[in-house]
């Protein structure tokens, strides 16, 4: 097999340099992000994630109190009527 280069090496020291720099802290780094924020959109991205996590939380109860109440037709179905055994509702 022709080889062209050993890219092996420099691929592997450079993946330990990259792991070196995130578990130290120094990357990623505010210098290398191209995205700034203003004091004043962070604000208003933080009141968004608040306002989505309270409806994401009102959502997931409004599903749990769906699934114990089919939970509890469920019961009611499986284990026979409620109409005393003469058919009556």
């Amino acid at each position: 097999c022709k080889s062209y280069g050993k890219l092996g090496h420099a691929i592997i020291e450079a993946l330990e340099e990259f792991r070196a720099d995130v578990e130290g802290g120094t990357f990623p780094g505010s210098e290398y992000s191209p995205y700034k924020m203003s004091e004043e959109e962070r604000v208003a991205f933080d009141a968004l994630l608040a306002r989505d996590a309270e409806e994401r939380q009102r959502i997931h109860d409004e599903t749990a109190a769906k699934i114990d109440e089919s939970d509890e037709y469920e019961k009611l179905s499986l284990y026979g009527s409620n109409d005393g055994g003469d058919g009556a509702k």
